[in-house]
């Protein structure tokens, strides 16, 4: 139970874009190398051709779509008179033409298919929410008013980790250093708002779900 706690009250929307955790990836997938620090942009286009089927012509028209959107979130990123809430805005917005340009080059059939994938990935981003909140409530026995201040902490978690995670300007290992300060930044305002009770309940759990866990004996032993 404690390692299902943790992943909720730690993770929390992550897993919805990242796949996994930092840290969390199985040895093999660590030991890649340079495969596994492949750009975002390069892992999007392989799962868009592997999904949609595109051919070489809307491959080649995709990777310059994405190119174009990477120089674009990087210039953003680096303007210096923006604040962070105006460059998030600014790279939803270039994402969202791009995702647009993107459905301009496929047939009705692949249109149809992208949007089934991305209605997917936002149910999968309100399940995680949902439970998150829920594990919260249920483990820390939040009251009502509690509930109410933590929702919007977690719908901000969830559009800031989810613009981490569609930044095709950031490698892996960027993403995944971003997303643990974004879920770092959540934690501390929600433990901010939690009885001395709770904090310790809370920090006993991160705790107990850090640990291994048991290994089930073999038969015989």
């Amino acid at each position: 139970m404690t390692v299902v706690i943790w992943a909720v009250l730690t993770l929390g929307c992550a897993t919805a874009f990242a796949g996994s955790a930092p840290g969390s990836e199985p040895p093999a997938r660590r030991n890649r190398g340079s495969a596994a620090r492949r750009p975002a942009a390069r892992e999007f286009l392989q799962e868009l051709s592997e999904k949609l089927n595109l051919t070489d012509e809307q491959k080649t028209a995709v990777k310059a779509i994405l190119a174009g959107e990477a120089n674009d979130i990087k210039a953003v990123h680096q303007d210096g008179s923006l604040s962070d809430e105006q460059k998030q805005a600014k790279t939803r917005e270039i994402r969202e033409a791009g995702r647009e340009k993107i459905k301009a080059l496929l047939t009705p059939e692949q249109q149809e298919k992208f949007a089934e994938i991305r209605e997917e990935a936002g149910q999968r981003v309100r399940e995680e929410f949902q439970n998150r909140l829920q594990m919260l409530a249920e483990q820390l026995n939040l009251t009502d008013e509690q509930k109410t201040a933590v929702k919007p902490i977690l719908a901000a978690e969830v559009n800031d980790i989810k613009a981490v995670m569609q930044d095709n300007s950031l490698s892996r290992e960027q993403r995944q250093s971003k997303v643990a300060d974004i879920r770092e930044a959540s934690n501390t305002k929600i433990n901010a708002l939690l009885t001395p009770e709770q904090q310790a309940k809370l920090a006993q759990l991160k705790e107990q779900a850090k640990r291994p866990p048991r290994r089930k004996p073999a038969r015989g032993e």
